[in-house]
């Protein structure tokens, strides 16, 4: 069985994708707040984070410069899930390396499946820009 990590703070959200991968068989790993996504990410072994940019605590973007610096979780594959007003924050996370960024408002939890669905078995992922979150090329000074 796969294991989905959600870094997702709204109750709402969580609890529809949530139930969503659980239903397909997946095994769902929840985290409402960054600190608590890295601390859960010392003991679950994830096969993909979904993880949101605006979270209590700690952002997303720190969640992922948290996985992109140690070497068991260099290589896992990371989904951001957020709002298209979060450009900034979507821009400094795509040049720390994600495998998607979609926009929360425009994805439905169909979507969200066939994407994890495609990135887990190696297929590349055709999404219509118009669902994606607005990111250039242009590397990101994170320091």
């Amino acid at each position: 069985m796969q294991n989905i990590f959600l870094v997702e703070d709204n109750p709402i959200v969580s609890h529809l994708y949530r139930t969503k991968f659980a239903n397909e068989g997946f095994q769902v790993e929840l985290a409402e707040d960054g600190l608590k996504a890295i601390k859960l990410l010392a003991t679950v072994k994830p096969d993909l984070v979904v993880l949101d940019l605006m979270l209590p605590v700690l952002s997303g973007v720190e969640v992922l410069k948290y996985i992109r610096s140690r070497p068991d979780l260099k290589s896992l594959p990371v989904i951001l899930l957020s709002e298209a007003y979060m450009s900034d924050l979507a821009q400094a996370a795509a040049a720390v390396g994600v495998q998607q960024t979609l926009l929360k408002s425009a994805c439905t939890p169909k979507l969200l499946l066939g994407i994890v669905n495609d990135i887990l078995a190696g297929r590349p992922c055709i999404i219509d820009p118009s669902l994606q979150l607005a990111v250039s090329a242009t590397p990101v000074n994170l320091a």
